[in-house]
């Protein structure tokens, strides 16, 4: 009987420290879960892309009614690697451009997206935190990842539907927007997403 109870008693006793220890471990991944690791996380140093237009070609810049004319972009991404990196090419003075606007070249990762009038869109650089509605159509051709020092080129067939001044707006923003380096351009007029824009004209006689 000595012998049972010693060992029921043992038993109890292993049972009793791997309770404890199962317990203690739970609560040091808690604290680290809640406390250690985040603040690691927020002291990490976070990347910084910073898209830049390197090229731009419009041609003609001069051209009458019913004819196009192309334009061309060249991005570079002159910072750290880019969870996703955008150029938007806009076009204010169009309501659609399914019949105006032709992707004649683009090597971008992704395929590039067709943004419509009234399309959920974000804004101020926080992506899709802060939504607004576009107000005029655009192409965003965009990388997943874009890593740094890589260039993409995209080039666009476009046909003005009407004579007078035709207005293309270009952009680039990475995501996360991580300081005001992962914007392009730095200066220029803001667009209907509170962005700053590039303006290029052409004259439709």
């Amino acid at each position: 009987m000595d012998r049972r109870h010693n060992h029921l008693i043992g038993g109890q006793k292993i049972n009793h420290i791997l309770a404890v220890i199962v317990a203690l471990s739970l609560v040091l991944y808690f604290f680290l879960s809640i406390y250690v690791l985040p603040n690691l996380y927020v002291r990490a140093p976070k990347p910084k892309p910073a898209p830049v237009i390197i090229n731009t070609s419009l041609s003609p810049t001069l051209i009458y009614l019913g004819n196009t004319f192309y334009f061309s972009v060249q991005a570079d991404n002159m910072g750290d690697n880019a969870d996703i990196e955008i150029i938007s090419i806009a076009f204010p003075n169009l309501t659609g451009i399914d019949r105006n606007v032709k992707i004649q070249q683009s090597d971008f990762t992704q395929k590039p997206l067709f943004v419509k009038v009234g399309d959920k869109v974000g804004s101020s650089y926080t992506g899709l935190e802060n939504i607004v509605y576009a107000k005029y159509p655009s192409i965003e051709a965009f990388s997943r990842p874009w890593h740094s020092k890589v260039i993409h080129n995209i080039k666009l067939e476009i046909k003005p539907s009407f004579a007078g001044k035709f207005v293309i707006f270009l952009k680039a923003v990475s995501l996360p927007n991580t300081s005001d380096l992962a914007h392009y351009p730095q200066t220029g007029i803001k667009d209907f997403q509170n962005e700053l824009v590039r303006v290029y004209e052409v004259k439709v006689l």
